[in-house]
């Protein structure tokens, strides 16, 4: 049987019309984004940790600052004063007098999230499985831990960059909140593993 010859044109038309239906398919998976920069929508920075939902440019609406630093309560003049104990990050900068988180470096810090129940969820699980994204400021590997012991989010695991938590802090946490001693929302403690759905705008949780 002869073979059966298309014109180019026609040839090339169908690979056109085969590309323009694939776009949209593609366009529709998400891309895996935990660590990912995000903004919580905010010009004035947090007094500690802060989760924001929704967030927009996160695929689970959740965009986190997670690190522990605290401004030091003294006087300043400078920014580097704020940033003596390592002046390797300028963490704080010198305002009215007063050392403060930089809204810098809370963006610089802010990532995409997603809740989970263990370190596993917030890893890749293989080409077909991607939960990180390529374009993060996380350093090491993402933990699945609790953060906030106040608000919509209290006692909720989420993956978390293991740059900007202590162990000590998060297994502390983590037992108080197991053992109830913790209440959240309707002064009920909340079981860390039960993933309750959050409505809050954004939040903040104090340490």
């Amino acid at each position: 049987m002869p073979a059966i010859r298309m014109p180019v044109s026609l040839r090339s038309a169908a690979q056109l019309a085969g590309a323009i239906l694939l776009i949209p398919l593609l366009g529709g998976c998400p891309q895996a984004d935990v660590g990912a920069p995000c903004n919580h929508g905010s010009v004035e920075p947090p007094d500690s940790k802060l989760v924001t939902f929704p967030a927009l440019s996160c695929n689970d609406l959740l965009c986190i600052y997670a690190d522990e630093s605290k401004a030091p309560e003294t006087s300043c003049a400078s920014a580097d004063e704020c940033n003596a104990a390592d002046p390797s990050v300028t963490r704080f900068d010198c305002v009215n007098s007063k050392c403060e988180l930089s809204l810098t470096y809370v963006l610089q810090r802010s990532m995409c999230s997603k809740r989970c129940e263990d370190d596993a969820d917030c890893a890749d699980g293989g080409p077909t499985e991607k939960v990180l994204s390529d374009d993060t400021s996380c350093d090491g590997a993402f933990k699945c831990v609790i953060i906030q012991q106040l608000g919509e989010f209290c006692c909720e695991r989420l993956c978390v960059c293991e740059d900007d938590i202590s162990d000590a802090t998060v297994d502390a946490l983590a037992t108080d909140c197991a053992d109830g001693k913790i209440m959240c929302g309707d002064d009920e403690a909340v079981d860390p593993t039960a993933g309750e759905t959050a409505t809050a705008t954004a939040t903040a949780g104090d340490m």
